[in-house]
């Protein structure tokens, strides 16, 4: 790992700057307004843990992208999920449980209006005015799935002055991006801004197989904003559009420890850049049992034995390239009504998106032949004729939701003001995963299957939501420098779900085409709230206390109707058809302060969670089943930022976090003993032929074993995180010439509450720098840029494999070292 370039620039630079603080005058930090509480404060005057970087921040921080947000924001991790999902972690909450009725404990909003599925990692920043990171449960004003926080995107909203700005980017890896918007008045009341990007470059991964790149970009984003304003009326209507069709990779790379005797595909003591064992896989039992006694030949024991695999993660060996497909469409009015001394909010929302990705499930070629060939249908890819192993995935989504939110805020001039309001939204989606594998492909002509019918498929034909809430928060100022806050919220949920899973494991004769669809129907209601306080102990320093309690509802298991998990007659509990919500149970402490004549800006927090019934999944009888733990979380967080002269700005923020499980028991799917597994999503449950012979029948330690999980680790919570910024400016010849650097460093954390040595991602960093000539009178600037200096492939986040690809670990990269030159214009 490389460290020591950063940190041994750094104090040279500290060192510049403190000896010419003697001859320079210090500068003064500008107020930043949030709408966190969902009325327009000072971020130092509000008391919530709230980072909120403005537009020209995001830009100056090379923050282009959703993922580059926990490079600036405490106790944030944020990396790429199973299959297309973003895994967002803030102070240690995220979404650990499976299913489509799951939901993420981060809110994420655009332009106030709540996501239940948006494409966050996918979008790139443009035109944005600003975005705020609230950290810690936020159950009263933004309720539902905010146990962990909120992110809200907000985009500059048209004005009365014609203006706008366009940006060209360039770099390597055949980088082109260009960024631009316009501001036209109409008339005295109604204004126009259109916004708009577009990126392509080429792959950060070469197939070796095919001599392609892979991992490219191909997307662009529109956007239309008109406001009407009237001496009491304030009307924005915005519609952003975004497409994308792309070769993304679901992940990076894939490791194994390949396990010679073929028990297991890989060996859960350790990782090596090693293909699993066939045998240990799907194949095996398909082959195996269906496809050779009629054949009458014999096939490999191991498909992969030979197949080639390399050391570097940025060269692959596939032979199905990825595929990505998004359509997305967001839209949104906002009205604002002022009415004497309150103001009269509306704001309704609408998303709809249309995802389809496909991928290399075993991220490998098979190098053995079969005696037969088999013709693949590949689906809108067409067919292949092969007589290898060949296995593919594809992920499809379809969310569509509607919401409206009223508020009434008062601005009274006593000592008494409120805000209360209401929420309304209904979403509906149909998802599928879906495996194509020409072992599956050969079982159904051996049976005479369907062709619709050979492949797997997790189907969740129709998911509904409807949820339902009032809340409010009432504020009192007991005395000039000290305001009490009470505040409430009480929510309805009717979840809905028709699935299925399709898959060959569980054919009794060989005739049967599929399992039922099962049809859940579940209510969630619960009040929530907060008490704060807030203590202005100087014009300077502000300190809170806030108590709170949050929650997040629960849902249903992904299984089918006649699931021997919930069949009493197989031993099975209708109760494990669905599974409980979260509650925390939250104190936070904060202070805010800025000092030395508001050059320096310090902010700390401390946080304690009472974390009651965390979703957790597990695999019973070949079924993702989710369960409710405890758990405890604590933190602190420490926020700089300072200008000890008028051309030297320095940042720092370092955060620490405590978490660790209250007791209990689940089954590790990698423990040696099981049949088949998975981590985030059901996959093929398939059983190994050579670990079904040991375990021929009943009950046995082969349909799990239960591992303690008491005072472990939460997944995705390093203990540490810093990061670091510098920026210098000198006038040169009537311009701004500006050099930043950023550092950020991560410690290791797990990616499963097991805590195993597999689980472990090491610590990493990354340093970034730019060097910015601005010349402000004739509004240019032009900008040279490097991310990831030392070009290292970190690995940021990983996911255990299920049995068919013999519980191979897949990771996601750390992007490697882009540079490039920015010119922008602004007029």
């Amino acid at each position: 790992m490389t460290h020591t370039t950063p940190v041994r620039t750094r104090p040279l630079l500290l060192a510049l700057a403190v000896c010419a603080a003697s001859t320079t005058q210090a500068a003064k930090l500008e107020e930043v307004i949030v709408t966190a509480e969902k009325r327009a404060t000072s971020v130092q005057d509000t008391s919530i843990a709230v980072t909120a970087l403005t537009g020209d921040e995001l830009d100056r921080g090379l923050i282009n992208k959703p993922l580059d947000l926990q490079f600036n924001v405490p106790n944030m991790l944020m990396s790429k999920g199973n299959f297309t999902t973003a895994q967002i972690s803030i102070r240690g909450i995220g979404n650990l449980a499976v299913g489509s009725a799951s939901d993420s404990g981060a809110g994420s909003h655009f332009n106030g209006v709540y996501l239940n599925n948006g494409r966050i990692f996918e979008i790139e920043f443009y035109d944005a005015e600003r975005v705020e990171v609230l950290r810690g449960p936020q159950g009263t004003l933004y309720g539902r799935n905010t146990t962990a926080g909120v992110l809200n995107f907000i985009t500059n909203k048209p004005n009365e002055e014609f203006g706008g700005d366009a940006t060209l980017e360039l770099g390597n890896y055949e980088h082109q991006k260009f960024k631009g918007a316009i501001n036209i008045p109409i008339t005295e009341n109604i204004s126009q801004r259109f916004a708009g990007f577009y990126l392509q470059r080429d792959g950060f991964v070469d197939n070796e197989f095919t001599g392609n790149d892979i991992d490219d970009r191909d997307m662009y984003s529109i956007r239309s904003a008109t406001r009407w304003q009237s001496e009491r009326v304030d009307a924005t209507f915005t519609i952003n559009y975004f497409e994308e069709d792309s070769s993304r990779m679901r992940g990076s790379n894939q490791q194994c420890k390949r396990d010679p005797e073929g028990i297991l595909g890989c060996l859960p003591t350790s990782l090596a850049n090693e293909n699993s064992h066939a045998a240990a896989t799907a194949t095996a039992f398909l082959i195996n049992t269906f496809v050779e006694p009629v054949v009458g030949q014999a096939f490999p024991v191991d498909d992969f034995i030979n197949s080639p695999k390399s050391d570097n993660p940025r060269e692959q060996f596939l032979d199905f390239e990825p595929r990505y497909q998004v359509e997305d469409t967001m839209a949104s009015l906002e009205i604002n009504w002022d009415i004497d001394n309150m103001t009269l909010t509306s704001l309704t929302g609408y998303h709809d998106s249309r995802l389809n990705a496909r991928n290399d499930y075993d991220f490998t070629v098979a190098s053995e032949p079969w005696p037969i060939d088999v013709t693949l249908d590949l689906g809108p890819d067409g067919s292949i004729t092969t007589n290898r192993l060949y296995n593919t995935d594809q992920s499809s989504t379809s969310p569509t939701q509607w919401s409206q939110e009223l508020r009434l805020l008062s601005d009274f001039q006593g000592p008494l003001n409120f805000l209360v309001g209401g929420f309304y939204l209904t979403y509906e989606s149909e998802v599928h995963y879906r495996i194509r594998s020409t072992s599956i492909e050969a079982v159904g002509e051996i049976l005479g299957i369907d062709p619709e019918f050979r492949i797997y498929d997790n189907d969740a034909d129709k998911y509904e939501l409807e949820t339902f809430a009032l809340f409010g928060e009432a504020y009192y100022q007991v005395t000039d420098d000290i305001l009490v806050t009470l505040g409430a919220r009480y929510t309805e949920e009717e979840k809905k779900s028709r699935q299925r899973t399709i898959y060959l494991a569980f054919l009794s004769d060989g005739t049967d085409e599929n399992q039922g669809y099962a049809n859940f129907d579940g209510k969630w209601d619960e009040p929530t709230g907060k008490f704060n306080i807030t203590w202005d102990v100087s014009d300077d320093v502000m300190t809170y206390l806030t108590l709170s309690r949050s929650y997040k509802s629960g849902g249903f298991n992904p299984i089918s109707a006649d699931s021997p998990v919930i069949d009493p007659a197989q031993g099975g509990d209708p109760g494990l058809a669905e599974f409980d919500p979260e509650y925390i149970n939250a104190i936070e402490v904060g202070v805010k302060s800025q000092l030395l004549d508001n050059s320096l800006q310090a902010n700390l927090t401390y946080f304690y969670y009472d974390y009651e019934g965390l979703q957790i999944s597990k695999i019973v009888n070949q079924t993702a089943i989710n369960e409710n733990f405890d758990a405890m979380i604590q933190g602190i967080e420490a926020e700089f930022i300072w200008l000890p002269i008028e051309p030297l700005r320095l940042s720092a923020n370092i955060a620490w976090l405590d978490t660790e499980m209250d007791g209990g028991e689940t089954i590790d799917p990698a423990n040696i003993n099981l049949l088949g597994t998975t981590q985030n999503i059901i996959t093929t449950p398939f059983n190994n032929q050579l670990v079904g012979d040991m375990c021929p029948g009943g009950l046995s330690p082969c349909e799990g074993l239960p591992t303690s999980i008491d005072g472990n680790e939460l997944p995705n919570a390093p203990a540490y995180s810093v990061n670091l910024g510098i920026a210098y400016t000198i006038p040169v010849g009537g311009m701004d010439l500006t050099a930043a650097t950023n550092y950020y460093w991560q410690d290791e954390f797990y990616t499963r509450v097991f805590n195993t040595g597999n689980d472990t991602v090491d610590s990493w960093d990354v340093w970034n720098a730019t060097v910015t000539l601005t010349n402000p009178e004739q509004g240019w600037l032009a900008e040279a840029w490097v991310r990831n200096i030392t070009d290292d492939d970190y690995i940021t986040g990983q996911y255990l494999g299920d049995q068919n690809v013999g519980l191979a670990t897949n990771q996601f990269l750390l992007e490697p070292r882009t540079y490039g030159l920015t010119l922008s214009l602004m007029f």
